[in-house]
């Protein structure tokens, strides 16, 4: 089971993506569809650690902050040249944002 869950998560984020893909139109569409891709990253990210037992609770905020952070970048809801500027020219700016919602994840209980 331990091996199933992170496929059944990225099965279910990928249906939910489809299903407000259909049912969401217009601008909003992409403000759900990255925040429900972040989250399914998150959660595939977590059910691969394999010990949960963390109870640093300060870890564990910061990691919320860098999520956050990350994810309105994403949005770009947030502009921090400095950042935008390194990921552009490190030609990481179209998938580092996924890799770090999964890093996080596994980061959390870590």
């Amino acid at each position: 089971m331990k091996y199933l869950t992170p496929i059944l998560i990225l099965m279910g984020g990928g249906w939910l993506i489809r299903l407000e893909n259909l049912l969401i139109k217009g601008s909003a569409n992409h403000l759900f569809v990255t925040v429900t891709l972040a989250l399914t990253l998150f959660g595939f990210g977590i059910s691969l650690q394999p010990r949960r037992n963390n109870k640093t609770w300060v870890k564990k905020l910061l990691v919320s902050f860098i999520l956050l952070f990350f994810l309105l970048l994403d949005l770009g809801y947030l502009k921090v040249e400095i950042v935008s500027d390194l990921l552009y020219y490190g030609a990481l700016d179209g998938v580092i944002y996924y890799m770090i919602y999964v890093f996080c994840g596994w980061l959390f209980f870590d």
